[in-house]
């Protein structure tokens, strides 16, 4: 049966109400949690700057430079935590990398190399159809190798990255605002440690087979056959306003750490700050 215009205007009416109410409803109730994690919660602003110079920040306490990042403990559902930065890697990173061959960007750990312990761990390389590719590393109770890559990274201009551990026990990759991959650690949980967070980490593999499954010493087995994680020192680029959340933050959080853009202040004084975000490069991939 035809229904009449006046019919079917009240019905499109009533549903944008109910679409609006419910968005509304999601909002609020983000807003609520989030402020309940908030209240036991801790952020920590750890690199209110823009440089691109090897920075360690260290755990102990006792240190009067120590940048402490205090873990996800006592979560209703699970270990949360969250990681902000502004990225801006130079497209000479990728001159002469080979596939399977990545540069750091951050990783907490030991400072003598990103094993066992990377987690989380920040790495740009190419991919095997040579795409400038992101690669999250995060540290499980069963294996340190688990890997969530972002293809078709923006190169020369300044992208957001936020990376979260939510309670569903999932790692998420949000590049400039948009969930761009995730990976959930099926059977086990994230591993989190007390070492050092490093800013452009000059450790390099000493070779090939570092991390392969062949290698003699048990402790540096994990690559899955067929994988490569070959470190050649760190990328080529600048890294600003690093920010570190014991939770899992929200979209509007990510929302609002987005429109803040890089820092103005310079910690490496040759650096002159370009304009980011100006582009459709998110769109265009979608």
């Amino acid at each position: 049966m035809d229904l009449s215009t006046s019919e079917i205007f009240p019905q499109i009416f009533y549903g944008l109400i109910v679409v609006f109410v419910v968005y509304v409803v999601y909002l609020s109730v983000e807003l609520i949690w989030k402020s309940y994690l908030m209240y036991g919660g801790t952020r920590i602003s750890v690199y209110p700057y823009t440089g691109n110079l090897n920075k360690v920040f260290v755990q102990d306490p006792s240190n009067t430079t120590a940048v402490y990042l205090p873990v996800s403990q006592n979560q209703l559902t699970g270990i949360e935590f969250s990681y902000s930065s502004f990225l801006y890697v130079n497209d000479s990173t990728f001159a002469n990398a080979d596939v399977g061959t990545w540069s750091s960007l951050f990783y907490k750990g030991y400072e003598s190399g990103p094993f066992p312990l990377c987690g989380p761990g920040v790495f740009v390389g190419m991919d095997r159809k040579n795409n400038p590719t992101l690669r999250i590393i995060m540290n499980s109770y069963d294996t340190w190798f688990n890997k969530v890559d972002v293809s078709q990274i923006p190169v020369n201009k300044w992208f957001h990255l936020v990376i979260t551990m939510s309670s569903n026990n999932t790692v998420n990759v949000y590049i400039n605002g948009n969930l761009a991959s995730k990976l959930v650690l099926e059977g086990t949980i994230a591993y989190q440690n007390y070492q050092p967070l490093i800013l452009f980490p000059t450790f390099k593999t000493a070779t090939p087979s570092d991390f392969n499954n062949s290698s003699p010493d048990y402790n540096l087995r994990g690559l899955p056959p067929g994988e490569s994680f070959v470190i050649d020192g760190p990328a080529t680029g600048f890294i600003s306003n690093v920010v570190y959340y014991s939770y899992s933050i929200g979209y509007s959080e990510i929302q609002a750490l987005l429109q803040a853009g890089p820092s103005t202040q310079m910690d490496t004084q040759s650096m002159i700050l370009p304009p980011y975000l100006i582009d459709t490069w998110w769109t265009q991939q979608k």
